[in-house]
């Protein structure tokens, strides 16, 4: 295929992106490489201030080079099924419909299996890093359907994905999404429709949020070092590089791949 081919075929220009999950820094740079590559992105979070400043950064980027897509942002609570159904049709009519589905909602709860408060938190876990993943794909599949094309990807953390202790709800919870992904894939490939797990790297986000700063006082580097001590090939990732996984999945030179969980991580899975 010539370069030129090659280069339009990674181009997303009239196609909408709804991306449900906080405004942290791996979300941020796949909203930033999607609109870079021309889509319309829909940020789906229950921090509608925060997410509407990050929206209106990607919208002010447009103005400098007219290829990039624009960006709007919708509140919602996905642990609410009405909240759900009321964000995927407000994404739809702001931009036309919806072409690409991308879950970056994770949540953890760092704690020990054994304690005896382990299970007080499993229906918020199960909700987040399940359930909503699952209404969401319900309603937008009809979206998708019926254009006949349509790409569905959900993130996870690869370490959690591996096993890390103290995070066992979270490891229930979101790995799930790889066997339902894979049964999901056989189902709608018939209308080109993919669907894909991306199990990312150690973020500063998930770092802070193992070791939160405001309690411990521990900083990055030392919350890094402390998880090297067991996974020895856990780096900080460089959200550039989950961002470019994630567009290429999202983007036509992506179709080839369906029911696959692909880990971009730094080798975590297999080296650790």
């Amino acid at each position: 295929m010539p370069i030129e081919s090659t280069e339009s075929s990674f181009k997303l220009q009239d196609r909408t992106a709804l991306l449900t999950g906080p405004c942290n820094s791996f979300n941020q740079a796949i909203a930033v490489k999607l609109t870079q590559l021309g889509a319309n992105v829909a940020l789906v979070d229950r921090n509608i201030e925060r997410s509407q400043r990050f929206a209106s950064q990607l919208t002010d980027a447009r103005e400098i080079n007219e290829r990039y897509g624009r960006a709007t942002a919708v509140q919602a609570d996905l642990s609410k099924p009405h909240h759900v159904q009321d964000a995927i049709s407000r994404a739809a009519e702001a931009f036309g419909g919806i072409d690409i589905y991308i879950d970056g909602l994770m949540t953890t709860d760092v704690k020990k299996f054994k304690d005896p408060s382990a299970l007080d938190d499993i229906e918020r876990m199960i909700d987040v890093n399940l359930r909503a993943p699952l209404l969401m794909t319900h309603g937008i599949l009809r979206f998708l359907e019926g254009r006949k094309r349509g790409r569905i990807i959900y993130l996870m953390h690869d370490i959690v994905r591996l096993g890390l202790a103290n995070n066992s709800l979270m490891a229930m919870s979101r790995t799930g999404l790889t066997a339902f992904s894979r049964t999901l894939a056989r189902e709608v490939m018939e209308s080109n429709i993919t669907v894909n797990c991306v199990a990312i790297g150690v973020t500063e986000d998930f770092l802070i949020g193992q070791n939160p700063l405001d309690a411990t006082k521990t900083s990055i580097q030392e919350a890094q070092q402390k998880l090297a001590a067991t996974y020895p090939h856990a780096v900080l990732m460089d959200t550039e590089k989950i961002a470019a996984t994630v567009a290429f999945l999202a983007s036509p030179l992506g179709a080839g791949i369906t029911g696959q969980t692909i880990a971009v991580s730094q080798g975590l899975s297999s080296l650790s």
